[in-house]
């Protein structure tokens, strides 16, 4: 009786040994999956879309030669993308936002104080400086970078959008109140970034009034 009785102890004490090794390895495993995971996460690049109506750099304006006519004045409405994260990220392979690329997805026109449907329908990337620049670019950390949205010509109203194409836009470019744009800057290894414009032509047409939209 006494034998059986150790042989038993013998057998649970294996069984325990055995599965508390393999509970202590898969518990290993799923911590690291976890803290590389989440050091992954907190560390990957954050994109910042701004837009600032108060500066300069936000509110540009240029004098050149447009067809025969030597000195036209556009107004333009830029927004900038800078990227921002832990100091902690190098050890991960970030060094700033690979292929970054910033998209008007929609335009709206605002009626009765009320946004309307969508008019641009697809999105469409936005162009870098100085113009007709569609291509992906990278953001290193502590850069910022601007891209231009829309221009309007002193003295005409008209939107002219910084887009690839202007078709199915026909209606919207000729628009004389106050259109809400919606933009999305986006990266191959970074979070994402959107911001709404509210943007009209000045009675005067000497260029844009805006703010911040805050839906």
């Amino acid at each position: 009786m006494e034998d059986r009785t150790i042989a038993m102890l013998e057998q649970l004490r294996a069984f325990l040994v055995d599965h508390i090794t393999l509970f202590s390895g898969v518990l290993g495993v799923l911590l690291t999956l976890l803290a590389t995971g989440g050091a992954q996460w907190l560390g990957r690049p954050r994109l910042k879309l701004s837009f600032d109506p108060g500066s300069d750099s936000y509110m540009s304006s240029s004098t050149h030669q447009e067809g025969t006519d030597p000195n036209v004045t556009r107004k333009y409405l830029r927004v900038s993308v800078s990227v921002s994260g832990p100091r902690f990220w190098r050890s991960y392979g970030y060094v700033g936002a690979k292929d970054c690329q910033i998209y008007l997805i929609a335009i709206q026109r605002i009626i009765a104080g009320k946004l309307s449907d969508d008019e641009l329908y697809d999105a469409r990337p936005v162009s870098w400086p100085p113009n007709n620049d569609f291509k992906p670019r990278n953001i290193p950390r502590g850069a910022t970078m601007f891209a231009n949205v829309v221009t309007v010509r002193v003295g005409h109203l008209g939107w002219d959008f910084q887009l690839p194409g202007q078709y199915g836009l026909q209606d919207i470019r000729g628009a004389s109140g106050t259109l809400v744009l919606t933009l999305v800057a986006t990266a191959e290894n970074a979070y994402s970034s959107s911001i709404q414009i509210a943007a009209s032509i000045k009675a005067d047409k000497s260029g844009f009034d805006t703010r911040i939209h805050k839906g």
